[in-house]
């Protein structure tokens, strides 16, 4: 029975193959907008978990929050190093972690802090920065650049491409993080006394180049308070200094996931639409394969082949079309996000491609039935009339 069902799909190709493209690509597009959805909403979630305040320059509290935690964007600009100081020797406090950015390697950007900043991150080889100079890189940039324990970096100013070169500052790697399948694989960590030096000894940007950074200025601050009522005195506190901005992180990135929601419910229900249409393309291409195949069907009746076995033979036939078609519907979703990877981890978005949602295996079932349903209700109507009388 499938042997012969794979032969007379053979010989119907050309509308087996209309049948294969409307299925896969209703279920890869379902597919990959959950994916996506979900991906980036628990990446967002897991890393704005961890801070509950972060200050920097007036300005926009979303490219603030996202240019620190998940360093899109370019820094609002700096602000002094004195209010680090000044948060580390208060009491309320339980953690306080510098953040600058500004400089960058073959498009890598590069982060000045200190090594709190990657507290839960595994340096895999080597060892955590500690002098200046010194860098930890994420996994993606060594593995990109072949960067090993020892390798110089001749960095540049500005966090794209292009920007002035400090030849005469190198950084040396001396740490490989762990891949975390987050922003941080990115990126490289080094001190803030690193990036303040570099740019004494550099020369000056263009004026096309972000802003410059001086010895004792910091683009962001990141602070754990010791409760929520620390937390609150220290918002009123500091909100009162017109000259710089005091976030929650959680707060303002669950906004940008409220927005990330509407565009994943605006994609579900272009999904249905297709799903939808794709139904009755592919219930009208199954009824006209049943009704081209009348005259074989009255040929196996001829010859003796009772009805269940024609109709178990279009339910095996579609079954493998539905089965085989979800299969390429599954790894091309899986392609798509190896082609996008590398452009949306310049937006701070890291995609896993190999991750997969219990939801993605109910979508691909939901497509797989509804690609069968017609044959079956075909068959089993067929099923009561006469063959050779049709």
């Amino acid at each position: 029975m499938l042997k012969f069902a794979l032969k007379n799909m053979a010989v119907k190709k050309v509308k087996i193959i209309l049948i294969v493209l409307s299925i896969v690509i209703s279920a890869s597009v379902g597919i990959l907008a959950y994916n996506i959805s979900k991906q980036v909403d628990n990446g967002i979630k897991s890393t704005a978990a961890y801070y509950d305040m972060i200050i920097g320059p007036s300005g926009s509290s979303t490219q603030l929050a996202m240019n620190t935690m998940f360093f899109t964007d370019t820094p609002l600009g700096t602000i002094s190093y004195d209010y680090v100081e000044r948060l580390e020797a208060d009491m309320r406090v339980n953690k306080v972690v510098p953040f600058t950015m500004g400089d960058s390697y073959n498009g890598a950007k590069i982060v000045g802090t200190t090594p709190d900043f990657l507290d839960g991150k595994n340096v895999k080889t080597g060892e955590m920065f500690s002098e200046a100079f010194e860098a930890v890189v994420g996994s993606a940039v060594a593995k990109k650049y072949n960067l090993t324990i020892g390798s110089s970096l001749i960095t540049s100013h500005g966090i794209s491409e292009g920007g002035t070169t400090h030849e005469s500052t190198p950084l040396k790697v001396i740490g490989i993080l762990g891949e975390t399948k987050t922003a941080y694989d990115n990126v490289i960590f080094t001190s803030c006394e690193t990036v303040w030096a570099v740019h004494e000894h550099g020369e000056e940007g263009t004026e096309e180049e972000e802003h410059e950074h001086h010895e004792g200025e910091v683009c962001a601050i990141l602070i754990k308070s010791k409760s929520p009522s620390h937390y609150y005195s220290l918002k009123t506190e500091y909100s009162k200094d017109s000259s710089i901005l005091v976030i929650n992180p959680s707060e303002v990135l669950r906004e940008v996931l409220e927005n990330v929601d509407m565009s994943s419910k605006i994609v579900y229900v272009l999904c249905i639409i297709i799903v939808i249409m794709n139904i009755f393309v592919i219930s009208v291409i199954t009824l006209l394969n049943m009704y081209d195949s009348k005259k074989e069907i009255s040929l196996m009746r001829l010859i003796g082949i009772g009805m269940k076995k024609i109709n178990l033979l279009y339910i095996v036939q579609n079954g493998i079309i539905g089965l085989m078609s979800t299969a390429i519907a599954f790894f091309a979703s899986r392609l798509f996000l190896t082609l996008i990877k590398n452009y949306v981890a310049s937006m701070g978005i890291v995609l896993d491609v190999w991750k997969t949602y219990p939801f993605e295996w109910a979508i691909m079932a939901i497509i797989f039935v509804i690609s069968v349903l017609p044959t079956i209700i075909c068959t089993v109507s067929m099923a009561r009339k006469d063959g050779i009388s049709e």
